[in-house]
């Protein structure tokens, strides 16, 4: 009971896409569906009718007004419904293409208004993987049931009308023969959908091995490593048990669609007897006998085709239902409803007192990954967060740009929490470069630009922070399409790609400016380049950099160096070298390294 009322909440939920997307064109749709449903029906009316018209003419009975009469009618039966079908392929056509449209925007809108936390979160990605795979089309068929809901149920109507006026025991033969139909599909609907949920696990890993012989830098290792038959090993056997598992579904459905045939066979055979006897006896005549018999077949039939069609749309329903729990997330970081509203033209203190933080784990806690943090970045101060792998440095920076709140301790921002905050005001005030940094297959333009989007391109800004992230070495032409694919377009390589996320930053000039690793994939020459550039050119701005070349961050005002979440040490890179502490002995390892390379 429950998944039928979750069902039929999905299937609602649908519908309401398509009322809202073109209501007009909903409800000529359901009409001329409707039309076609009981216009078939026609056809058997108007040939029995002739059948009758031409006994009555061989038995002097009567003229060939009515057999011409009959035969028009026989004939607009079968040519109206075939202009009508071509009127709503085209509509549902048009229809459905409309309806894409607008699940798409607002799948996007829905996305687009979530926090990073709740996207990085494993149930958001499986959620997103799951919708992915089923794809829109469940939520589009779903729609496409109502109409053929409604020339379904035209057609059940008309012949049980038509049924009734022959003989009422015909109307209660052809229920019972359909019955079973209904828990027949449902059955075999809820085991092939057990199969597949079931092995969406197996799929993503089909999906990952062949994306190595699709995708270039994991095609290059296919071939240099020699991988090929163990890939291809592994894809057969993942779709040879999967294909097993529907095997076995479609067994099953054979057998019981037999045990099926022979009881539909046992009522039809029962209601021929029915109509044959009072075909003899004169109740009915010949036509009324034949009229008889096509319509308890097509019953059955669109009784049949309708169960089969609800039985598709509780899978589609099923599936569909992956998109609306995709869409009913809420983001966790959200502003307050009486949130500051502020604007940095100058930079800000920023205080960390005391912060804690886990991430959020959804099947149980989490260890923390920072411990009690308490430091302070005065307005333009240029500060460097170092350390090894896994020492909470892009943790401290999420949690910077609120993309988590702290688990304990709190934030503060010219002495105001964090928290109270407008969130949109405080992420404008923010320009940030992670490591994994997106590449924009745009032109060279829009790939800046998209630094401070809000704003009209400007030509001067654009080719200024080109020249100080060093990418105007290999711009030629601010229009150049990056993407080989494009027509005309090219490739650059990921140390040309840095430059350009570089580029950005200096593009969206912000009052804090966060870098993380911003060089990583970049030659020492444009290394220098652009860190002498961060130097001349973010005065009286501030600027965060987390790195691990130790040789980078020798002119910082301040230095943090963490460790297992905490901050060990911190000072200037003077302060730590007399310190003599780990700092000094990580720089020290790093530098004598250089000097024996070189």
């Amino acid at each position: 009971m429950k998944s039928s009322k979750n069902i039929f909440s999905v299937t609602i939920r649908s519908l309401s896409f398509a009322w809202q997307t073109n209501r007009r064109l909903l409800l000529l749709l359901i009409f001329l569906n409707v039309f076609q449903g009981a216009i078939v029906y026609l056809q058997f009316t108007s040939f029995s009718a002739i059948v009758d018209e031409i006994v009555r003419i061989k038995q002097g009975l009567s003229d060939t007004t009515g057999l011409i009469r009959s035969s028009v009618i026989l004939g607009l039966s079968f040519l109206v419904p075939t202009i009508v079908g071509n009127v709503v392929g085209y509509f549902r056509m048009k229809f459905r293409m409309q309806q894409s449209v607008q699940l798409e925007l607002y799948k996007i809108d829905k996305q687009g208004g979530l926090d990073i936390g709740t996207i990085e979160s494993n149930s958001y990605q499986t959620l997103l993987r799951g919708a992915q795979e089923w794809g829109s089309g469940a939520v589009l068929n779903l729609q496409d049931f109502i109409f053929s809901s409604a020339t379904s149920f035209a057609g059940i109507i008309t012949s049980i009308g038509i049924l009734w006026s022959l003989n009422a025991w015909l109307v209660l033969f052809a229920v019972l023969a359909s019955a079973p139909v209904y828990f027949f599909y449902k059955k075999y609907s809820m085991e092939v959908f057990r199969v597949r949920y079931l092995s969406i696990d197996d799929h993503r890993v089909i999906g990952n091995r062949i994306s190595h012989f699709e995708e270039l830098q994991k095609a290059v290792d296919v071939i240099l490593l020699k991988l090929k038959t163990w890939l291809k090993d592994q894809i057969r056997d993942k779709k040879v048990t999967f294909n097993k598992k529907i095997t076995v579904a479609e067994r099953k459905k054979s057998i019981s669609y037999g045990v099926l045939s022979l009881w539909y066979l046992l009522f039809l055979f029962a209601a021929i007897a029915l109509m044959t006897t009072e075909a003899l006896a004169g109740t009915i005549a010949v036509g009324g006998l034949l009229l008889a018999f096509n319509t308890y077949t097509r019953f059955y039939q669109t009784v049949n085709g309708y169960v089969e069609s609800i039985s598709f749309t509780e899978e589609a329903a099923r599936y569909a239902a992956r998109w609306f729990e995709l869409f009913e997330l809420r983001p966790k970081i959200t502003s307050k409803a009486n949130a500051q509203r502020v604007s940095f033209p100058t930079p800000p203190r920023i205080e960390f007192r005391n912060v804690s933080f886990r991430y959020p784990n959804e099947s149980g806690e989490s260890p923390l990954v920072l411990q009690q943090l308490s430091f302070t970045i005065e307005p333009g101060e240029k500060i460097a967060i170092v350390g090894v792998n896994g020492s909470g440095k892009t943790t401290l920076i999420k949690l910077l740009c609120r993309i988590y709140d702290p688990t304990e301790g709190g934030i503060f921002i010219n002495g105001t929490d964090l928290r109270d905050l407008n969130l949109e005001d405080w992420q404008s005030a923010i320009g940030i470069l992670f490591q994994d940094f997106p590449i924009y297959n745009l032109t060279i333009r829009e790939s800046i630009g998209v630094g401070r989007i809000a704003a009209n391109y400007d030509d001067d800004r654009l080719r200024q922070a080109a020249r100080f992230s060093g990418a105007d070495e290999f711009i030629t032409d601010y229009d150049q399409l990056i993407w080989k694919e494009f027509k005309g377009g090219i490739d650059l390589s990921k140390g040309q790609h840095q430059r350009l996320a570089v580029a950005r930053m200096f593009y969206r000039n912000a009052s804090i400016t966060i870098m993380d690793e911003p060089t990583a994939s970049i030659d020492a020459v444009t290394e220098e380049k652009i860190f002498s550039s961060l130097e001349s050119n973010t005065q009286g701005k501030t600027v965060i950099l987390i790195t691990h070349r130790f040789s980078t961050v020798k002119n910082a005002d301040k230095i943090l160096l963490l460790e297992h979440g905490k901050i060990i040490e911190q000072g200037s890179h003077r302060q730590l070298m007399q310190l003599a502490g780990k700092y000094a002995d990580l720089y020290t390892m790093q530098a004598k390294r250089y000097l024996e390379s070189e």
